[in-house]
């Protein structure tokens, strides 16, 4: 602080600070952590406008664009190609940039790299003095250290791939925005699914070879899948050998061609010790369903059908209630069916 700033003031600022840490470390998701980060600059740096946003690949061509299923606040200013190219080069190692163009001063700082996605917080104002430059950077340290503290909690330890607590959220967030999100995905025939996926006989690898071999297995098998998937899905360990993946935007054929390719990949592999195993798999369309617990219910009893006609397939549920394969009845009780 300024040696000429008088006590008073001084205590303010000391008192407004104490007030952005508080509530940034109040938040308990990604969400309204990030919201939570740019109200506390906003509040520190008045006058100095800011904005969050989440950039993902061109589909069509080299470069990055806007995320426009996320959730974030709308920007105060507009984005040109090359700032979202900036933010797109963001990396791990170099996660917060200081540059001037065009007469402006600009500060951009990476929020969070996964799943094809950068998020990120710009900050812009004709100079950066120091003492505002001080203040930013310490809110970004701060918001930093608490967002791993918190994304850590939403990882499975054994695979690295987001947990149970994860899905619920992301499932959630799905469902929230289904009226507007779905209607477009309708017109273009596509929709979001959530595949459920078992591995087969995976109890008596624990009793056969150990649960250490077990775990690696699981590692494999995670890996197998999230390599398989694209960027934009999301995978997750569910518990034991069971994971879940919400696959966005795609066709039914190619939600049935995707789950098919993961089967032979699974099946095709040399496992460490073990050889060749199975997988088996059922999944759901994302469309008009009242709660998470419900999709997770109809992807699952398509997994337990694939169980118990075989395993090592891949089974829809909307297609095994249209052919009368599964009574239409909707399980209430929410839990997991464990194989063996």
């Amino acid at each position: 602080m300024s040696a000429g700033m008088s006590p008073s003031r001084q205590s303010e600022i000391t008192q407004d600070v104490i007030k952005s840490v508080v509530h940034l470390t109040e938040q308990r998701d990604e969400l309204t952590l990030l919201r939570g980060l740019l109200e506390s600059i906003l509040e520190m740096l008045p006058g100095v406008p800011a904005s969050l946003l989440c950039v993902v690949p061109a589909p069509d061509r080299e470069g990055w664009i806007l995320d426009q299923t996320s959730s974030l606040p709308e920007p105060m200013f507009p984005f040109a190609d090359w700032l979202l190219a900036e933010v797109g080069s963001l990396s791990a190692d170099a996660p917060i940039r200081q540059f001037a163009r065009d007469g402006l001063g600009y500060l951009i700082s990476s929020l969070g790299i996964q799943d094809g996605q950068r998020k990120a917080i710009v900050m812009m104002q004709p100079a950066w003095n120091p003492a505002d430059l001080r203040i930013a950077e310490g809110m970004l340290k701060i918001y930093a250290n608490f967002a791993r503290a918190l994304f850590d909690s939403e990882r499975d330890t054994l695979t690295g791939l987001y947990n149970r607590k994860k899905l619920d959220q992301k499932l959630g967030e799905l469902l929230a925005g289904r009226i507007s999100g779905s209607n477009r995905q309708r017109d273009k025939g596509t929709a979001d699914y959530l595949a459920v996926f078992d591995i087969d006989h995976f109890k008596r690898i624990n009793d056969n070879f150990g649960h250490l071999i077990g775990d690696e297995v699981l590692l494999v098998f995670a890996g197998l899948l999230r390599n398989t998937l694209r960027d934009v899905d999301w995978v997750f360990r569910y518990g034991g050998e069971e994971f879940v993946a919400l696959i966005k935007g795609v066709s039914p054929e190619t939600i049935a061609s995707i789950l098919e390719r993961i089967r032979v990949k699974v099946q095709d592999h040399q496992f460490p010790q073990i050889g060749q195993l199975t997988v088996s798999s059922g999944y759901t369309a994302i469309i008009d369903q009242q709660l998470p617990s419900y999709v997770f219910e109809e992807a699952d009893k398509a997994l337990y059908y694939a169980k118990e006609h075989g395993r090592n397939q891949v089974r829809d549920y909307r297609g095994l209630m249209l052919r009368g394969e599964l009574a239409p009845e909707r399980m209430v009780g929410g839990t997991v069916e464990l194989f063996d």
